[in-house]
């Protein structure tokens, strides 16, 4: 029995490389080529410099309500690329309403306090004006309909665009307009 160990352990072998399919080289196969089909896309990047000059970066039309006290659009330009708005940078606005509206921009000290101020209409300060006090907007149109305006900064800060129509009907205040729907087209540019 001992001269067939030899060659039980041989065909043994021979059984397990066959078995693992490495007993000679594999088929040749034509070559093909797979196209991978997968979008590549960059993550986001927020950008770390002020967007490009003459830019529009506001246009749409908004529908309000008039008469409510919380009802207003606050557009913040750090959502559109200015984080910041530096001395000498040029913002123009252009608003298109049928229902007059107020036109403020504020800073970020006076954005917080804004939803708890109520403007006062005040023919002293100027003819046709709603006084925000103690807000001081570094700009302010009252009564709006359609006018196109030019803003330049002059201090380095985070700044707002504030559309309130909440006293188009009644210039008594808010609490005695009536609720009426206002169409505004908004137009931001930075020249």
């Amino acid at each position: 029995m001992r001269p067939f160990i030899p060659v039980i352990v041989i065909f043994a072998f021979i059984g397990i490389l066959f078995a693992c399919g490495c007993t000679g080289p594999a088929p040749q196969t034509p070559a093909t080529t797979q196209v991978s089909t997968i979008a590549t896309t960059a993550p986001p990047v927020l950008a770390t410099t002020p967007a490009a000059s003459g830019r529009v970066f506001i246009d749409e039309r908004i529908n309000l309500q008039s008469g409510y006290q919380t009802t207003y659009q606050k557009y913040n330009f750090a959502d559109y690329g200015y984080t910041y708005l530096y001395p000498k940078d040029t913002i123009s606005i252009s608003i298109s309403a049928d229902k007059p509206v107020n036109v403020l921009v504020i800073d970020k000290a006076d954005e917080i306090k804004f939803p708890t101020v109520e403007p006062e209409y005040n023919t002293i300060l100027k003819k046709d004006q709603w006084d925000y006090s103690p807000l001081v907007p570094i700009f302010g149109q009252s009564n709006v309909l359609r006018k196109d305006m030019t803003i330049t900064i002059k201090d380095k800060s985070t700044y707002f665009l504030i559309i309130d129509p909440r006293f188009s009907s009644d210039h008594a205040g808010w609490h005695s307009s009536t609720h009426e729907e206002v169409h505004v087209d908004v137009k931001v540019t930075k020249i």
